[in-house]
């Protein structure tokens, strides 16, 4: 009995001290408003909303952060005390786009973080389409549009105020490129604008298309000689002879090739319901004369006798000779000089 009074006491001794205790309360995202922008500029006034967000203190802080990327800390920020949402400006200009995760840290250095709360999409741009015009009632035009920014990409469409849009059935899409097929069954001839939208419903247009009419002519190509390549308005249709059909009303470019003759070039104008006619004589190349190298020829030139003068070795000096009277007077002189000696 006294040991349960003993461990009441105890229980109850704990509880009291854990309610003395002061619990501190951590920050809770429950959502982002908006949840998505562009990567082309910064995106201000966004609205984190949840509990225990306060992020005055100088350890506070928001950001954005995604695995292999740099954290995109906000800008600026404020704390409603009363509402319990933090408003910031977050700069994602040229940032990766994707699903970033969104970070609160309050004053206490408490954390909170929303998985993927924040989406950053590609900057839509509009650079090229092709092709560029197409005939009323063709009821089959593949239209190719490149740019960025197009991998959520719903909606492609011609737009002209005056008329209804002429929506394309999407093929293909990627990041810079999509592909659609519209149908021009009694669509008016005039100018377009060619138009996308994603899926936030975000709207890009900037890109001229041209319906023209159906009414069509042809073009008769032949050359002398044949065989040359047909080019009309910069695409390969086949070589001479040959009958070009469908021609749209206009100006038109024939271009015509042929190895070893001159290019030839002509613009026709084709008319609804005729045939025009090309014929072209082509111009053989000029080649340069071929010219025979000049023979060389190789005059052997004799050599020059040049004499040496080998000089002369120093003269011995020659050994004189007396005369012969002299060696005899010098011979008796001594012959004498040897007597008289001796006599004495």
């Amino acid at each position: 009995m006294k040991t349960r009074f003993f461990i009441l006491c105890l229980i109850c001794t704990v509880l009291l001290i854990s309610l003395a205790v002061p619990v501190c309360a951590v920050p809770s995202i429950s959502s982002i408003s908006p949840a998505y922008a562009y990567n082309s500029a910064q995106i201000k006034n966004v609205v984190i909303s949840g509990s225990n967000l306060n992020v005055t203190g100088t350890n506070a802080k928001v950001w954005l952060e995604m695995d292999g990327e740099s954290n995109i800390l906000a800008s600026s920020k404020s704390y409603d005390a009363d509402a319990g949402t933090v408003t910031c400006t977050f700069p994602i200009a040229g940032k990766e786009p994707g699903d970033w995760d969104v970070v609160v840290r309050d004053k206490d250095s408490d954390e909170d973080v929303l998985s993927g709360g924040f989406t950053i999409y590609a900057a839509i741009t509009l650079t090229s389409v092709s092709p560029t015009s197409a005939q009323t009632n063709d009821d089959d035009v593949t239209v190719t549009v490149s740019g960025t920014g197009l991998s959520d990409i719903d909606y492609l469409y011609l737009y002209n105020s005056d008329y209804d849009n002429i929506t394309a059935d999407i093929t293909s899409r990627t990041s810079t490129k999509v592909v659609g097929k519209f149908n021009l069954e009694d669509a008016d001839i005039d100018s377009f604008d060619i138009c996308v939208m994603d899926s936030l419903e975000t709207i890009k247009c900037g890109l001229d298309f041209e319906i023209v009419t159906d009414e069509v002519g042809s073009i008769d190509v032949e050359t002398s000689p044949s065989g040359a390549k047909v080019y009309l308005d910069s695409s390969y249709v086949g070589t001479t002879p040959i009958t070009l059909d469908d021609i749209s009303p206009g100006s038109h470019k024939i271009l015509l090739q042929k190895t070893g003759y001159v290019d030839y070039t002509k613009w026709v104008t084709v008319k609804a319901d005729s045939t025009e006619s090309v014929s072209a004589d082509l111009n053989a190349v000029a080649t340069a004369a071929t010219t025979k190298p000049p023979t060389v020829v190789t005059t052997k030139t004799p050599l020059k006798a040049t004499t040496v003068k080998v000089p002369t070795s120093w003269p011995t000096p020659a050994t004189t000779q007396a005369s012969l009277p002299g060696a005899l007077v010098v011979l008796g002189t001594i012959a004498l000089g040897f007597v008289l000696y001796h006599r004495k």
